[in-house]
């Protein structure tokens, strides 16, 4: 009895859904039963997380074609045919459709779309639609091989090539639309799905896309999430991206970026280029990459990020912890803290848990590591990474002969330069073996 209900149950939930691709070409009737023309496709409000259907556009004729549109509200039945409760004569055909922001078949069917829950991007063969009343609302995304079976109509012929459907929720989707004059992408829904996608992966799904797409994508999203997807990616792509900016926006971008990043950017950019982006930018931010630029990109300068927590070493703990908290929104981490005098000469390191369990207050120099571990502007990529290894350190302060610091090397910063250096090393196959 428990079985029956389920699979009862499995019926009834089967029937809510409708797959787009049945609907296209149904004959669409009015409320005496008497044909109207063939459903063309379904605009929807995109304003809600499952787009909802807004209007119903039919077609008639064959070499010369009729549009008419339809307010969902006025469709009674979609089953075999889709019938209106409004009379033949109500409804007003015209030589083109209307122009609508959003419809299904031109705007999802067989559309690049990226999946924000996978982290890729696909395409899709179907859509599946939730029946609920006399509405209809997008609720997947059929991206799998019996999805275009179905629309092919040998479904039934090979079905057992493929049992079960590949769908994806629409929740996890934006569509890749392309505006051809400007080259823009619109966005279904809130730009939150894709900035929670990491940078890495957001690189590896745009180009999987054509540099339209791949443009398209890349301008939709904020300054911040560009700049990450930017340092993920290798510099011929880089590059390429580069070309297709202007320098006002190509400069926010460096901006952004991560000093040490910015910095190997900009080091195998031509001069002319160089120089233009760092005339764009803020003059203390563009006097710190120039600095940077003047260091050999294997030696710890070159290496180096400016961008870090220091305090003075009269600070007092309770001053310094409000400052931690007001000063480092921005920061992805804060690994340490360096303590310095009034010349910016480094006194110390010290880290957030220990000033945590130490008196309120105390001065922060109290709180320093017994023994301070950096290195010289010039020391190499194998030096630094030997004290990195030795003191199993995650970052590590830069000074110069006068102890003063300019800035430190963070582990993922090192491991860049050695995986670099490994690759070049690497022995070359040799052709015919």
């Amino acid at each position: 009895m428990i079985n029956a209900n389920l699979e009862e149950a499995k019926i009834k939930a089967a029937a809510m859904f409708l797959n787009f691709s049945d609907l296209l070409g149904k004959d669409v009737l009015d409320s005496d039963r008497k044909f109207i023309g063939r459903l063309w496709d379904i605009s929807a409000k995109t304003s809600e997380v499952y787009p909802k259907s807004d209007e119903l556009i039919i077609f008639k004729g064959f070499i010369k074609r009729y549009y008419a549109s339809v307010p969902f509200s006025n469709v009674s039945e979609v089953d075999q045919d889709v019938i209106l409760n409004v009379k033949s004569e109500d409804v007003k055909f015209e030589s083109a459709p209307k122009d609508y922001e959003f419809l299904l078949r031109r705007n999802i069917l067989d559309q690049q779309v990226v999946d924000t829950f996978n982290h890729k991007v696909i395409r899709v063969n179907d859509i599946h639609l939730l029946k609920i009343g006399h509405e209809l609302m997008v609720a997947h995304v059929d991206i799998g091989l019996r999805g275009l079976l179905r629309r092919l109509g040998w479904e039934h012929a090979l079905k057992f090539i493929v049992k079960k459907d590949d769908i994806v929720s629409w929740k996890f989707i934006q569509p890749v639309a392309i505006n051809p004059a400007s080259m823009t992408m619109k966005l279904s829904v809130s730009q939150k799905q894709l900035q929670g996608i990491p940078a890495a992966d957001l690189g590896e799904i745009m180009f999987d896309l054509n540099m339209n797409q791949r443009m398209a994508l890349f301008r939709a999203l904020d300054m911040k999430t560009k700049a990450k997807i930017f340092e993920n990616l290798e510099f011929e792509d880089q590059e390429a991206i580069l070309k297709e900016l202007d320098k006002k926006e190509a400069a926010s971008i460096v901006t952004n970026m991560s000093s040490d990043e910015a910095t190997d950017l900009l080091s195998n950019l031509p001069r002319g280029t160089v120089e233009n982006i760092l005339t764009l930018m803020e003059s203390d931010r563009a006097k710190k990459l120039s600095t940077l630029l003047g260091y050999s990109s294997d030696s710890a300068g070159g290496l180096m990020t400016t961008e870090f927590v220091s305090m003075p070493n009269t600070m007092v703990i309770e001053a310094a912890i409000d400052f931690i908290k007001n000063q480092t929104r921005e920061f992805d981490t804060v690994p340490y803290i360096y303590v310095v005098d009034d010349k910016h000469k480094l006194q110390g390191v010290t880290t957030i848990r220990r000033l945590l369990f130490a008196d309120l207050k105390d001065t922060v120099l109290r709180t320093v590591f017994p023994t301070t571990i950096y290195v010289h502007l010039h020391d190499s990529v194998k030096e630094v990474a030997f004290l990195m290894d030795k003191y199993k350190i995650s970052a590590i302060p830069v000074v110069d002969e006068n102890k003063l610091l300019h800035g430190i090397i963070t582990m993922d910063d090192i491991l860049n330069q050695l995986v670099a250096i490994a690759w070049r090393k690497r022995p070359r196959k040799t052709k015919g073996l």
